[in-house]
């Protein structure tokens, strides 16, 4: 080789590196022919004052990419090598031309039900993480396939308080309830050609569905919660429901309503998949059962998340499956491999016995509460009788009937123009849905109570001004 080989003795990069560069640079620049040999590893250490083992390990990381051959111990060729014709990626931080600027600089989230930012203590739960390691044995292993059977257990108990009896063999944990409707889309399939959803409704959910090949059923959503008498007429013997905390409306089905429900699906041996969303946040008396409290027939899939009461980040969720559903799971259990982190199953297990759920629960309900007081003072306040309010007593979330000739397409983009960012209710329709009057979704969770003022203050501008 007659070009000088340069390295650097003072650069932080490793020797062997600055070889390999040299090497993989003019094989790409076709500067080294294919088959042309390479020197010896003895050769090129003494011309470098490089030990053996400095250009041994420049060659191994070559050989191992595909730019060198081995045809024996010392010496190696330039292997075949094919220029990339498709173009290079874009960087990673570019933002797509199609992307608005405005959708990544608005400063309030009024879209998102996420946590408020001191919401949870992550240094007591950096305390249950480190306890999870003790115990090394437990996390060189793939788990059981259900979830860590002391959190299982501590969701019988947790769940006792929303009027659900069961037995921890009943708890499947995931992490999400999109990733256990995949399990039970897949369980229910081969009985189940389409399943019913409350319209308006939870559209991920929706989609999960129509994923696994199901017809989806809208149903008509009254006051009272889904219309059972259209549900019937719907020939549907599948359906999913919000009973405790309807999404998105946050309507709150009364307990003659969940009696004719669960009426329906005994009479025609349906099945009801509740999601008790929300259910911690209820703001005045007592929550309601769950739906599946009050089931005696088994008729009732019963799911729930942690995502509102800790970082949902941390991604665990459970469902209770009624006894008759057990076997059809466990025959394919080994189909469904666990994919909810152990370490964090432990830790929470540990965080739930030790009673700080409990407080984390009641802390939370008393900071949202303030703030849904503050949220909706700043409404009546700032936007007055321009706005009707969907009042609820319990989630982290309002709906706005917004009394203005504006569409609510366009009350989503004047509102980002401003900063805010926020939700409309026609996204959650799977039919054709209402545009007037315009109904937008606004949550509070996120947004610092000392600048809700400010932020229903653009909101004003936005629509009014």
């Amino acid at each position: 080789m007659s070009k000088l080989i340069l390295l650097d003795h003072e650069s932080k990069e490793p020797l062997y590196m600055q070889l390999y560069r040299y090497f993989r640079t003019e094989i790409e620049q076709n500067n080294l022919k294919e088959n042309q040999k390479i020197p010896s590893i003895r050769f090129l250490a003494d011309s470098l004052s490089v030990s053996k083992i400095t250009v041994e390990k420049a060659y191994q990381q070559l050989l191992c990419e595909g730019y060198i051959t081995s045809g024996n111990r010392t010496r190696y060729a330039v292997n075949r090598f094919v220029e990339n014709a498709w173009p290079s990626p874009a960087p990673q931080n570019a933002i797509p031309k199609e992307q608005s600027s405005q959708e990544l600089t608005f400063k309030y989230d009024l879209a998102s039900g996420e946590m408020d930012a001191d919401g949870f203590d992550f240094s007591l739960w950096k305390r249950y993480i480190n306890k999870a390691f003790l115990d090394p044995s437990r996390l060189m292993r793939y788990g059981d396939l259900q979830g860590e059977i002391e959190l299982r257990k501590e969701i019988v108990n947790y769940i006792r308080s929303r009027g659900v009896n069961c037995h921890y063999g009943q708890v499947i944990v995931g992490p999400g309830v999109q990733s256990l409707l995949n399990i039970l889309a897949s369980m229910l399939k081969p009985e189940h050609d389409g399943i019913a959803f409350e319209e308006p409704g939870f559209k991920m959910g929706r989609r999960t569905w129509e994923d696994r090949g199901f017809q989806i059923i809208p149903v008509r959503l009254k006051k009272e919660g889904i219309d059972t008498d259209e549900l019937a007429r719907s020939g549907a013997r599948l359906v999913y429901v919000t009973p405790s905390h309807q999404f998105p409306t946050g309507y709150i089905m009364p307990i003659g309503e969940r009696t004719q429900l669960l009426n329906w699906a005994r009479q025609t041996g349906s099945t009801v998949i509740e999601d008790d969303y929300d259910s911690e946040f209820r703001y005045f008396g007592r929550p309601l059962p769950a739906l599946k409290g009050l089931d005696t027939e088994g008729s009732v899939i019963y799911m729930g998340s942690f995502s509102k009461v800790i970082p949902p980040s941390i991604r665990i969720s459970y469902m209770v499956l009624p006894e008759q559903l057990l076997k059809s799971y466990r025959e394919r259990a080994s189909l469904y491999n666990q994919t909810t982190s152990a370490l964090e199953q432990l830790a929470l297990a540990r965080y739930m016995a030790d009673g700080h759920l409990e407080r984390q629960i009641r802390r939370l309900r008393k900071l949202y509460n303030e703030k849904h007081a503050l949220f909706l003072e700043s409404i009546r306040t700032i936007l007055g009788q321009q706005v009707a309010i969907n009042e609820t007593e319990s989630g982290l979330h309002l709906v706005l009937t917004v009394k203005s000739s504006l569409t609510p397409k366009e009350l989503y983009a004047r509102a980002l123009a401003k900063g805010c960012r926020i939700a409309l209710l026609q996204d959650y329709y799977l039919g054709e849905a209402p545009t007037s009057p315009s109904q937008v979704i606004l949550y509070f969770s996120k947004i610092p109570a000392e600048e809700m003022k400010t932020a229903i203050q653009l909101l004003k501008e936005a629509w009014f001004e």
